[in-house]
């Protein structure tokens, strides 16, 4: 299971389990996240392991030089068809997040919908943070959104069920040692494919420590799309925004 991400974002079952995840979602986060920068009008962003494109394609709207990059050449090919029926620039490469091959520099780079904690090593999942810090201008910002270590911890949903397509898919999840996992089962007519996430979990301290070592500073800590101030007792989700 040590490579699970590689298997299921390359399934085009990914976007089905994840439907609820849609663009006004999407819009709210990243006018949340412009909210905390002082990033001009067609300023360089980057969106890394952008998925589906639904953030980047949003920031190009917007008017921002955007681009995305994922393992997942799956959720490229959705990416870039997006983009081009919203007639935009599709701007995407594909890439492991652990060693991204770009000399550019940017004004804000996003780490977003919990694309952050899948390696089985500390060194593996905070290395990005170290490449987003050389890769910024200075001045610059790194966002990331994640999961409220805490309160999943708390409210855990071990199973949950829903239709989709004339089939169905069941979730199971589980706390592991120091990571959530998740098995997915899909089925489909007499057809039952199963995927897994692991993702390792890490507390708002563990965050704002590696994050200010490599060198930045914190601007702002939200608890949830909306923007309410993170609390770490009651919010889902943990979204930073850092300067360098």
């Amino acid at each position: 299971m040590k490579e699970w991400y590689k298997d299921w974002f390359s399934s085009e079952l990914y976007l089905s389990v994840y439907s609820h995840r849609n663009d006004e979602e999407a819009e709210q986060l990243c006018r949340l996240i412009l909210s905390s920068t002082q990033i001009k009008n067609g300023a360089k962003i980057l969106d890394a392991a952008c998925g589906a494109g639904r953030h980047s394609n949003h920031f190009s709207i917007l008017g921002f030089d955007v681009v995305g990059f994922d393992l997942s050449k799956t959720l490229l090919y959705v990416a870039v068809n997006s983009a081009k029926e919203k007639t935009l620039p599709a701007n995407f490469f594909c890439s492991d997040i652990r060693n991204v091959p770009l000399k550019s520099k940017f004004e804000l780079i996003v780490n977003l919908f919990t694309s952050f904690g899948y390696f089985e090593t500390d060194e593996e999942n905070f290395s990005f943070i170290k490449q987003a810090y050389l890769m910024l201008e200075n001045g610059g910002y790194y966002a990331l959104d994640y999961l409220n270590e805490k309160t999943l911890r708390e409210n855990l949903v071990p199973q949950s069920e829903k239709s989709i397509n004339g089939g169905k898919i069941i979730e199971r999840r589980k706390i592991a040692g120091n990571r959530v996992v998740k098995e997915i089962n899909v089925f489909s007519g007499d057809e039952e494919i199963k995927f897994h996430e692991s993702v390792r979990l890490y507390s708002k301290d563990d965050i704002m420590k590696e994050t200010e070592s490599v060198g930045f500073k914190l601007v702002n800590l939200f608890g949830d799309y909306t923007g309410t101030i993170f609390n770490e007792n009651v919010s889902n989700r943990l979204i930073a925004v850092f300067q360098k």
